[in-house]
């Protein structure tokens, strides 16, 4: 199918549709606000992991240098 078919078809249909009366209470809202929330922080959080995996491979990332002050034993 022909994409400008499809983009008019589309159209037509979304200006031909009827009132729902649908109801969205406030709890609604909370939903949709918590669901964007979750999408922003776990694309942000693939996207670091995936850049420190790139930033590995390419041998870009400044490696962490291992001292006896790091291994949390108290003398």
């Amino acid at each position: 199918m022909r994409p400008a078919i499809l983009v008019s078809s589309l159209a037509f249909l979304a200006m031909t549709t009827g009132q729902a009366f649908a109801y969205l209470d406030p709890g609604t809202g909370s939903i949709i606000l918590q669901a964007i929330i979750a999408a922003v922080a776990s694309s942000l959080f693939v996207v670091k992991m995936y850049w420190y995996r790139l930033e590995s491979f390419l041998g870009l990332g400044v490696p962490v240098a291992a001292s006896d002050d790091d291994t949390g034993a108290e003398q």
